[in-house]
């Protein structure tokens, strides 16, 4: 009886864990996948996508990024609008696309993106100027061209 009021609660003990720590043991970090943004038709339709953070070095986005999955394989495709706002620096509208594939799991994903935006250049010349404004993200972000 005894041995049985001792499993009893350590099952208890292991089996109940907290939100905090389930959700953290339901997260899957990847690591980096590497793509070619595009200029072309944005407002494409996406499957929800969080962009955690931005940051730009040389001719390269990476965009940390969450979405839920987990079962099925996930693509993502940068789109820039061929559209450009005429300011000082210009500004183009920029679309980050997730493709889930049907996926209807819920471990929740992390994984950085690095981009290739060099066709998002205003021009393709050193020092070239550009605002980016990507859907899912408040901030402009300045792209000089290297």
């Amino acid at each position: 009886m005894k041995n049985i009021v001792i499993f009893c609660l350590l099952l208890a003990t292991v089996g109940c864990k907290t939100q905090k720590n389930l959700e953290k043991s339901q997260i899957d970090t990847n690591s980096k996948t590497m793509l070619t943004a595009e200029l072309g038709k944005i407002n494409a339709p996406s499957d929800p996508v969080t962009i955690k953070s931005v940051r730009m070095e040389g001719n390269k986005l990476f965009l940390a990024i969450q979405y839920s999955g987990g079962c099925e394989n996930h693509t993502f495709q940068c789109i820039g609008s061929l559209v450009i706002a005429k300011s000082l620096p210009p500004i183009r509208s920029i679309q980050l696309v997730h493709t889930a594939n049907g996926d209807a799991c819920k471990k929740l994903i992390e994984q950085t993106l690095e981009i290739d935006i060099t066709a998002l250049a205003y021009k393709q010349e050193a020092e070239s100027k550009i605002f980016l404004n990507l859907e899912g993200w408040a901030e402009r972000i300045v792209y000089t061209f290297e």
